[in-house]
């Protein structure tokens, strides 16, 4: 049974979001591209940090959809959901302190990076099927607005605790962060107890139940193929602007201005966001908002293209966060309103936010193809700009196929 939620009810939902995301950013943004960098060097650093993001990203997406599908039909007091968040919770932070302690073991540090990536997927699979299990749909829009919410604010903290932190201290505070989330939505979300509820579907049929049917469903597929194209311009941006800043525009220490592009992306997504999540609601126009959110972000990445003043890096680190805002604002909406019927959300969510990581994989494996061959006949500097032109397409294509997307407004 879904009822309103309050104010107060959307925080303590999207929560866990924010904690996860803390994360992410301070390991995706700076901590793992400067240990790779640290463990194997500037020669070897695109690749071995490619082949990182690849390798981690098929394990997630193995597991949202996986993870997914197996809470769906999870038997538990504390519900369908929670109990996985608490053990992808508790695996997580064991993999953060092998990172911690990994000293030059570079194969322990990717161990624990591993470890990571399956136990916060675990957790995540079962986290996101939240929303459509508990929101109503005119309420979709403010909880798409909440979560983009969490995920930009918390992209300020990820980026400043590697800055302030130790090498060791920044993976026992992530880990803090984490139990904070896990708490909150532990007590903070009621979820129903789902011991005498009756689930869809017999155990040996769980690898086909994992599949959508794009001929049933193809709604599905195109938000989830927008939303591929559209990540995959996030992850490129996301996991090479460190090596940007430090190899283009020529940045010895690209630490702070990380952080300062950060900052300025999160203040314009947090403009943005909520207003444009209750708007969402309001006018029931999710693809017009995908539409601008997108192109506003493609705009910033064919700037780059063409610049190495850091005034205007910093300028259009806003107006990316803008336009990301917007997108966020309706990106959980639009997948929960085209999600195939029935109580398998989790193994839904689970394929939808494979979107996500396969656009890690492809960004890792597009940028390693394109930019180390290029910079054995161009400068580095150039193969980066050549990089984010390919970015830039991501951006307007994921925009204009939204269309096909029939049963959304």
């Amino acid at each position: 049974m879904k009822r309103r939620l309050s104010l107060l009810q959307n925080v303590f939902l999207s929560f866990y979001w924010f904690t996860s995301n803390v994360q992410w950013t301070a390991l995706i943004i700076i901590v793992v591209p400067r240990e790779v960098l640290f463990l194997v060097g500037k020669q070897h650093s695109t690749s071995v940090l490619s082949v990182l993001v690849i390798i981690g990203s098929l394990v997630a997406t193995f597991v949202q959809p996986w993870g997914g599908l197996i809470s769906d039909r999870l038997r538990h007091r504390w519900g369908r959901r929670r109990p996985y968040i608490f053990w992808g919770t508790a695996g997580n932070i064991l993999g953060l302190l092998m990172m911690g302690y990994a000293g030059r073991d570079f194969w322990l540090f990717v161990g624990g990076y591993m470890v990571v990536q399956f136990s916060s997927n675990l957790a995540q699979a079962a986290y996101q099927a939240l929303i459509p299990d508990l929101v109503n749909h005119d309420q979709r829009g403010l909880a798409s607005g909440f979560m983009g919410f969490m995920t930009q604010f918390a992209i300020i903290f990820g980026a400043l605790l590697p800055r302030l932190l130790g090498d060791t201290t920044v993976y026992w505070a992530m880990a803090a962060f984490l139990v904070a989330g896990w708490a909150v939505t532990q007590w903070g979300v009621h979820e129903t107890d789902s011991r005498d509820l009756d689930f869809e579907g017999a155990p040996k049929h769980w690898l086909r139940d994992m599949w959508i049917s794009p001929r049933q469903h193809p709604d599905f597929w195109w938000v989830f193929g927008t939303r591929l194209l559209v990540m995959l311009g996030f992850a490129t941006l996301e996991n090479y602007l460190f090596y940007y800043l430090k190899f283009t525009v020529g940045i010895a220490n690209p630490e702070s201005v990380v952080f300062d592009i950060l900052a300025l992306l999160t203040l314009g997504s947090l403009l943005s966001v909520l207003a444009a999540g209750w708007l969402s609601d309001r006018l029931q126009k999710r693809k017009a908002m995908v539409v601008i959110g997108g192109l506003l972000m493609g705009m910033t990445a064919l700037v780059f293209v063409f610049t190495n003043s850091i005034g205007v890096i910093l300028v259009m680190g806003t107006v990316f966060g803008f336009g990301y805002g917007i997108y966020m604002s309706t990106d959980w909406a639009l997948a929960v309103d085209v999600l195939p019927p029935g109580r398998s959300e989790g193994r839904s969510m689970g394929l939808w936010q494979a979107s996500f990581n396969l656009a890690q994989v492809g960004a890792g494996l597009i940028a390693g193809a394109l930019v180390t061959p290029l910079a054995s006949i161009v400068h580095l500097s150039m193969a980066y700009r050549m990089l984010f032109i390919v970015t830039f397409l991501y951006f307007v294509l994921g925009s204009l196929f939204i269309q096909k997307v029939k049963s959304a407004q």
